[in-house]
């Protein structure tokens, strides 16, 4: 009771505000008002690449929950998650994830991991986004994240700016297996997540770490797909 009434009050002395329209929103309401997140724009795809990956062995599926469109109400969402330390920005988008992870893969999954940062842009950053993301994730399909099962062992610049040809050889060889999650990993069901897949140059170079540990299927996941062509955030 007191708590409810704590968090009326805060409302009225400091509004919550959409982080895209900057209107006021409902009590309630996290990040985005009804409005704006009723513009949020499903991932009904295949990614693109999704069938060689499969074909080669590299990863058994795919899929992200939106589009990621510049200039919509998604791009200040996942700006706040990445630059403005709002990390329950993460936990929600990972929840969309768990969800429709339930509806396409059931409970088929006994490990998620995020994609690691370089620990250079982890002290940077202070946190890695994508590990926000796979606790949301967990809340949903109730399975354990290991964050540090995979090491980014080579500092990568970012991709924002090189093409779909540049991006593969910027991360080509940046991740190995934690040699202390090696047997944990063989012949485990495993969902790999991130924020924004593009290209999938780097969630793929990743994911090719985690097979050659002997994982038993691997799916790989992002709260939203981008096309090469935008500039994310």
């Amino acid at each position: 009771m007191l708590k409810k009434i704590y968090n009326n009050l805060l409302n009225f002395i400091l509004p919550n505000t959409c982080l895209a329209c900057d209107e006021v929103m409902d009590p309630g309401s996290s990040y985005l008002c009804t409005k704006c997140n009723s513009k949020l724009e499903p991932y009904n795809e295949t990614h693109p690449w999704q069938a060689d990956f499969i074909n080669n062995g590299t990863i058994d599926d795919s899929f992200s929950v939106y589009w990621f469109r510049e200039g919509t109400a998604i791009q200040p969402l996942f700006h706040a998650l990445k630059y403005q330390k709002i990390k329950r920005a993460g936990i929600m988008l990972g929840e969309e994830i768990g969800r429709l992870a339930a509806s396409k893969i059931a409970n088929n999954i006994d490990i998620i991991i995020p994609v690691p940062l370089h620990k250079a842009k982890l002290r940077d950053r202070t946190y890695n986004q994508s590990e926000y993301i796979a606790k949301g994730i967990s809340n949903i399909l109730k399975t354990e994240v290991i964050s540090d099962a995979v090491i980014r062992s080579r500092f990568t610049p970012t991709q924002t700016r090189l093409n779909k040809a540049e991006r593969k050889v910027n991360v080509s060889g940046a991740f190995r297996i934690n040699p202390k999650y090696t047997d944990k990993l063989r012949g485990k069901n495993i969902l790999l997540a991130d924020d924004v897949i593009t290209t999938g140059a780097t969630i793929l170079e990743c994911a090719s770490a985690i097979k050659s540990a002997g994982s038993r299927k691997l799916c790989v996941c992002s709260a939203a797909y981008a096309e090469l062509k935008i500039n994310v955030v």
